[in-house]
């Protein structure tokens, strides 16, 4: 049913033309020096791209500071001068520096670039007063945004008495694009923390966020835009040395490369051999007191390129991934299963886009050599529309011989009763273990209304009992899953409210059945209360009623098992959190009620001290109290976080976690130098300690050493 409303709903045929602004790139000979000083001719000689509207707190006016920002490109890379005028600089929030930081504490620029205007994908950049520097992949209109992605670009700010300054340089090299459109996709968008102000240059509509890639304005003069040869070669050196408690110490050494070449200006074959992750920051620790899997991003640098070519459907969270690329390269304890080599092909024909993905990995003791693939193929389809295939071969344990394969529309338009956004996604997948029988389908259909002051979304789902995409996710089967949800966010008049920026009200209701439709987990979840206030702090309470059968006993913690049956519970949560545009900022949860057959309370504590862009801190601790008639146990979780930003290029990041399951403390201590954009050197040490009785013994240190150095032709 909802397909059919949506069909009727939407519109993909020829667009109507929106009136977009549009900025154009001056071309120059001489290129400017990156140093965030705006003193070159090329900025004096390059027109400003107009100017940028608040969007928050109030829709459409003139900001409170005025922003210039001017383009220019010499063939190889494109250039943003960009000039935030401010009449208070001591008041410029500027504390974080290293590369990739969450500039959300920061001022900052934040830029789309939809490099194809297939007003659907786009590459985010963003630089902060501080001189961090960040970039992204946004997909899906915005439904999808991989931040761990890294390209190859760089940028400097500075402050000074007009405000502060910034500049840009992307290689052409870095993003794929159509050479025969000298026009992109293009938006920008300026955040004035201390105020809790934002500005931005398209797309000036409440319902319309910055990452709603279709309202992005029109980025003219990228003729002659030249990427080389496009070949991309980065050999890398790693030496580790692991030292397990009770055994000699091992040092070993390894070659690799990782190659890339566009084959056209938006087709890009990527080789990797000898694949190596020793940079990679470790996972957060979670203990899991649910019945299903817990779900760890994708981090892995070869794995993110062009990630979001790979996306499929627009699912209920945690539902199902059909293609979920942590099954490769790590075995179900999260060990490392050393890759051999992996080819990828990624990139956009025409209307297509294209995703080719191929990994041989090494044998362990627990299997043997696997040969491991996917391959995904999209349609655009009108303006903000695509259909889909998708189709994975191979099992990480070798335990069958393994093939997923299944096909997603998803319809979307922001024209919906004039001006307002309505989604809608279809999909099924099968997956094949050879054996030829099995209920082995899975399929579902969603419909959302994404808007400002009202939202909406329902989503259905049946995953079959014997549903098992080997080289995907899925922490539950043999069911159907509904779900509703519902926002009502309205913004208030400071007048009226005083500093009450917006409440909030949300209802979730979801319910996932057997086959047969009888109820094995119903949740209903109200926030009856939630204030944004003009500062940022925010103040939500919510309440919880759940049911869930249990088949089988639950074993929640070691020798405690709750038995078989069914159990009603309702819990409350009150969450707080102070503005991080503070030097000093935290928050805290407190959530308690009836759990299972007993009591469960939690605390989630938090704070974050940036005294200034050296130096950042952060801590979390995690405490669960549980009392079952079984038994009682309590959880305990402790991480922290000291970064050390010597430049924006020099990073010792220390990231310490503990856990009272494990009963273990592990430390990532990572040095990161950046040489120059794309030249990394990587340090890295993980020790683990445990407890002995009633010492403290160091059982393994695990070191890494890594250069990676990029030769671009």
């Amino acid at each position: 049913m909802i397909p059919a409303l949506a069909a009727l709903a939407l519109w993909v045929g020829e667009p109507e033309p929106q009136d977009r602004p549009r900025a154009e790139v001056l071309v120059v000979e001489q290129a400017p020096r990156v140093d965030g000083r705006l003193d070159e001719a090329c900025w004096r000689a390059a027109r400003p791209i107009g100017e940028l509207r608040q969007m928050v707190p109030r829709i459409d006016v003139e900001p409170s500071e005025q922003t210039e920002i001017r383009l220019v490109h010499d063939g190889r890379s494109l250039y943003f001068g960009i000039r935030c005028f401010d009449r208070d600089p001591s008041g410029i929030v500027a504390t974080l520096r290293q590369r990739d930081a969450d500039l959300d504490p920061d001022d900052r620029i934040e830029i789309l670039l939809d490099t194809f205007r297939d007003r659907r994908n786009a590459y985010f950049f963003q630089i902060g007063a501080a001189g961090s520097i960040g970039d992204a992949l946004v997909s899906r209109n915005g439904g999808a945004f991989k931040k761990a992605w890294d390209g190859i670009f760089d940028g400097a700010a500075v402050i000074d008495e007009l405000g502060w300054s910034a500049e840009i340089e992307i290689p052409f090299a870095t993003v794929a694009f159509d050479p025969d459109d000298p026009t992109w996709g293009f938006n920008v968008n300026r955040c004035i923390k201390r105020r809790e102000e934002f500005a931005r240059w398209s797309g000036l509509t409440q319902d319309s966020s910055f990452f709603r890639i279709a309202q992005a304005g029109d980025l003219g003069g990228l003729g002659g835009a030249r990427q080389g040869i496009g070949l991309d070669l980065v050999p890398f050196f790693v030496g580790r040395m692991d030292d397990l408690r009770g055994e000699d110490p091992t040092i070993t050494g390894q070659l690799g490369l990782d190659a890339s070449w566009r084959l056209t200006p938006s087709l890009q074959a990527a080789v990797t051999i000898n694949t190596d992750f020793a940079e990679t920051e470790v996972d957060d620790r979670q203990v899991n007191l649910t019945r299903f899997p817990l779900f760890f991003p994708e981090k892995r640098d070869f794995f993110l390129q062009d990630a979001g070519i790979f996306d499929f459907a627009d699912r209920d969270a945690g539902t199902l991934i059909p293609f979920f690329s942590r099954r490769i390269g790590l075995d179900g304890a999260g060990g490392e299963v050393p890759i051999l080599a992996g080819g990828k092909l990624t990139g956009r024909a025409g209307d297509w886009s294209i995703g080719l993905l191929d990994v041989q990995t090494e044998a362990t003791d627990a299997f043997g050599e696997q040969n491991l693939g996917v391959a995904r193929l999209t349609h655009n389809v009108g303006e903000q529309s695509t259909i889909g295939v998708i189709g994975t071969a191979g099992d990480p344990t070798g335990a069958s011989d393994a093939t997923t394969y299944g096909a997603d529309v998803n319809l979307a338009t922001d024209e919906f009763l004039g001006d307002k956004n309505l989604q809608s996604s279809s999909w099924f997948v099968r997956s094949d273990d050879g054996t030829g029988d099995g209920d082995d389908l899975a399929f579902g259909t969603s419909l959302r209304y994404p808007n400002d002051l009202f939202s909406f979304g329902l989503f259905f789902a049946e995953i079959q009992e014997d549903f098992d995409p080997a080289l995907g996710f899925v922490p539950r089967t043999d069911i159907r899953s509904y779900s509703a949800a519902l926002e009502l966010k309205p913004r208030h008049d400071p007048l009226a409210w005083g500093t009450i920026r917006r409440t909030e009200y949300q209802l979730d209701v979801s319910a996932v059945t057997d086959l047969e439709d009888h109820l094995e987990t119903g949740t209903i979840e109200v926030q009856p209360l939630g204030f944004l206030f003009d500062s940022g702090d925010r103040i939500n309470l919510e309440f919880e009623g759940r049911h869930d059968r249990l088949d089988e006993v639950f074993e929640i913690q070691d020798g405690i098992g709750i038995p078989a049956g069914d159990y009603d519970f309702g819990r409350a949560r009150l969450e707080v959190s102070t503005s991080n545009k503070r030097e000093l900022s935290g928050s805290a949860t407190l959530e308690g009620g009836t759990f299972y057959d007993g009591t469960r309370e939690d605390l989630l504590l938090g704070a974050s001290w940036r005294p200034s862009a050296l130096l950042n801190t952060s801590i979390q601790y995690q405490y669960n109290d549980v009392h079952l008639d079984e038994g009682d146990f309590d959880v305990h979780v402790g991480r922290a976080r000291v970064d050390l930003a010597f430049t924006p290029r020099v990073l010792w990041s220390n990231f310490v976690q503990f856990d009272n399951q494990s009963d273990t403390l592990g430390v990532n201590s990572r040095l990161r130098w950046i040489l120059s954009p794309g030249r990394d050197l990587y340090v890295v040490v993980n020790p683990t300690v445990g407890r002995e009785m009633d010492s403290l013994v160091t059982e393994e240190v695990a070191a890494a050493f890594k250069i990676a150095y990029t030769m671009r032709f």
